[in-house]
């Protein structure tokens, strides 16, 4: 018997790629002879909403049309069901999409929804919060929310010239991170906390981060001035962080983190504020998810 797939589109997703990339899905499923429902979010937290009606309705899989804010929200519906979800990238940075395997190959994303592999992933909690990908407090925050602001670059060019414009001037909080058994106290240009690997359309600020190992990876870049940040940006790029002074990582399952000040944070891409201190956790196997079939 077919699955039964519900279609959950976010038309705001990637500045419009979302609408624009849909007739190419619906065409793909049609000839893939994938039997599928759509529904249209409206405003934020519909696709969690969506979802959890999706998967109280039947549906085996749930894909979402969209980026890392959409999945995000999405696979937040689906925990605790039967229910698998799938991504069909087009967003803006769609860095959860390199998780899975389906960054800028929408063909494959679409066969995925017939002949994918289920398999369980962590979910990561911040406070209040879920997340698939990652949790940026700080700089990547403060870049989160100029992004917003711009309105016709995609993708990483979008970030970089937001990241350019901020590097000179940004004011390093100070982070307390508090573990089981252990404290640590620092200025810092931000602190990433990773169940996927990379941020922002490919700034790999925890690239050993692994979504069934059941630990967060996390990063601190440290008090670095801005002639010292625009020698670290090339290496976030690269994948050679371990070449920088004053950056730690380590892996945990929990911790709690507080900042000096209000202080803006992205969560999967979707902007908030951390004010109080918040605990951040990993709950192991938390989501099934499709992925790509074996070549």
């Amino acid at each position: 018997m077919a699955k039964r797939v519900l279609i959950v589109v976010n038309p705001a997703a990637g500045r419009g790629k979302a609408l624009k990339a849909l007739p190419r899905i619906e065409k793909g499923c049609r000839d893939l002879g994938i039997s599928y429902d759509l529904a249209r979010t409206e405003g934020p937290d519909d696709a969690t909403r969506l979802a959890r009606e999706g998967a109280h309705a039947g549906y085996e899989v749930v894909a979402c049309v969209g980026g890392d804010g959409t999945v995000s929200e999405t696979g937040a519906g689906l925990i605790g069901t039967s229910t698998a979800l799938a991504l069909l990238p087009a967003g803006t940075g769609n860095d959860f999409a390199r998780a899975l395997g389906v960054y800028r190959k929408m063909d494959l994303a679409i066969r995925t929804l017939r002949d994918g592999v289920r398999k369980a992933i962590d979910v990561g909690r911040f406070g209040p919060h879920t997340f698939l990908n990652t949790v940026g407090v700080g700089f990547d925050g403060q870049v989160t929310a100029d992004n917003q602001k711009v309105k016709t670059l995609t993708g990483i060019l979008s970030y970089l010239v937001v990241v350019l414009k901020n590097l000179p001037t940004y004011k390093n909080p100070r982070f307390k991170l508090k573990g089981r058994d252990w404290e640590f106290e620092s200025k810092g240009v931000l602190v990433e906390f990773g169940n996927g690997k990379c941020a922002g359309g490919g700034f790999f600020l925890t690239p050993h981060a692994d979504l069934h190992d059941g630990l967060l990876d996390v990063t601190l870049l440290g008090d670095y001035g801005p002639m010292e940040r625009f020698v670290a940006l090339p290496m976030v790029l690269l994948r050679r962080m371990e070449l920088l002074s004053g950056v730690k990582t380590f892996k945990t399952d929990i911790l709690e983190i507080s900042v000096d000040r209000p202080t803006y944070i992205h969560v999967d891409g979707n902007l908030r504020t951390l004010t109080e201190p918040a605990i951040v956790e990993i709950v192991p196997r938390a989501l099934d998810v499709l992925f790509p079939p074996a070549e």
